[in-house]
């Protein structure tokens, strides 16, 4: 069956041919690939998704952009790990309800490519940060041009069609690792939408 993969699915280029064989990428890398390409996988994604959280923030100038890099890049390690602890265990719950057979191992290791469309705009994010900070973040003493809101709106399509790529690979990976239909896989993804939903408001107010 590995074999099999090996001749559906490059190597060299899985990060990328996750976009047009989401499902036979899954199945290459859980056979062949070990934790820690999983591990780097799920931390630059991190990594890009903590620079899209800066994203129409204030800023004021008291940090510099490499301070901003640096520190989301340095955060990365725990959320990713917190994260994934928390999305694999519930994913493995409420898929184990719907008839799931997959084990936690496997869950935590599809929740960490989950993460690759993020890596995908990591490099126009920084790009975009450093090149055009007036558009990327709130800075009230510059006035956007119309180049800016060309960017800004490129910058958004992009980040819109990662996350909702994440999600994809997200239900395909369910569905793949628990032997259970797509339909169960997303019922599943949505008790952790609403987990998390859960966290941030009890983040906000506290």
């Amino acid at each position: 069956m590995v074999e099999q993969q090996m001749h559906q699915v490059d190597d060299r280029h899985t990060i990328l041919s996750i976009a047009v064989k989401p499902r036979d990428t899954i199945q290459y890398v859980l056979k062949t690939k070990n934790l820690p390409y999983f591990i780097f996988v799920g931390l630059i994604g991190m990594f890009s998704s903590n620079i899209m959280g800066f994203l129409g923030t204030s800023f004021y100038g008291q940090n510099t952009l490499g301070d901003i890099v640096s520190a989301s890049f340095m955060s990365s390690f725990l959320l990713y790990f917190l994260s994934t602890f928390i999305v694999a265990g519930v994913l493995l719950v409420s898929a184990k309800i719907l008839g799931g057979q997959g084990n936690f191992k496997q869950m935590f290791r599809v929740i960490s490519i989950t993460m690759i469309p993020y890596i995908w705009i990591l490099p126009l994010l920084l790009f975009w940060m450093q090149f055009a900070p007036q558009s990327f973040f709130v800075i009230t003493y510059i006035e956007m041009s119309l180049g800016d809101m060309i960017l800004q709106f490129v910058g958004g399509v992009f980040i819109i069609i990662a996350s909702i790529w994440t999600y994809v690979i997200m239900i395909i990976g369910i569905s793949e690792v628990h032997k259970i239909t797509k339909w169960r896989a997303f019922f599943a993804s949505i008790v952790v939408l609403i987990v998390l939903c859960v966290i941030l408001v009890f983040t906000k107010i506290l």
